[in-house]
């Protein structure tokens, strides 16, 4: 398997003071002309599996890409940014937002319903349904839970899976992944749309690209600050 992990392009609250969040923000005109160039880029790729978290920003990010090049959109409830769909900000921000149900996740995804493939864990009542925020220590054990998931899904196999994910999440994995004892947050900013490439042989994870924005124009590059 080749994963590709790829950051969404830029939010509104990536463009925002930390206290204008909100809890599930779309992404911004300099958002969507990322996507635009990340779908250029994916082009290049035959990609078997594209996987998109249920959060707003990353599926418009995905659709730029379905757009481009059409394909299945397969929706995963548990890869979604740590801490989850919650309200305000700071650490003692816990109240629970909803997010989207299906309809609406297929509405942003793509343009052909039956194209996208949503976790039966994801209701009509939103996909995390008032839950209070997800702590840290949550986030990581769900990290490993995503991992197997990917190696249960897809082995060794020689396919190629892009996920849509998010900056924090993406160090998670990366902690669950790589060399132990390897300092994630030393590695630098997870930029938008900054592309993370991992090889799985069957026994290990290899890293071969880290956070690459090649595709990007230096006046689009975001993010530096997650």
């Amino acid at each position: 398997m080749q994963l590709y992990l790829i950051r969404h392009a830029e939010s509104e609250n990536n463009a925002k003071p930390i206290y204008q969040r909100i809890e599930d923000p779309p992404i911004t005109a300099r958002g969507r002309l990322q996507s635009q160039h990340l779908a250029n880029w994916t082009e290049s790729l035959k990609i078997d599996t594209l996987i998109t978290s249920p959060f707003l920003r990353s599926l418009q990010t995905t659709r730029s890409i379905v757009d481009r090049t059409p394909q299945k959109v397969h929706v995963w409830h548990n890869v979604f940014e740590r801490g989850g769909c919650f309200r305000g900000h700071g650490p003692n921000a816990t109240e629970g937002g909803i997010g989207l149900g299906p309809a609406g996740i297929s509405k942003h995804a793509t343009a052909v319903a039956n194209d996208c493939i949503i976790d039966e864990t994801i209701l009509e009542s939103g996909w995390w349904g008032g839950r209070n925020r997800e702590t840290d220590d949550e986030a990581e054990v769900r990290a490993i839970v995503v991992m197997d998931r990917f190696v249960d899904t897809f082995g060794a196999r020689d396919c190629t899976v892009v996920a849509v994910i998010h900056a924090d999440f993406k160090r998670c994995l990366l902690r669950q992944m790589i060399s132990a004892g390897t300092d994630v947050d030393s590695l630098g900013p997870m930029v938008n749309t900054g592309v993370t490439k991992l090889r799985y042989n069957g026994q290990h994870w290899q890293l071969d690209t880290l956070n690459s924005i090649s595709h990007l124009p230096s006046r689009l590059i975001t993010g530096v600050e997650t």
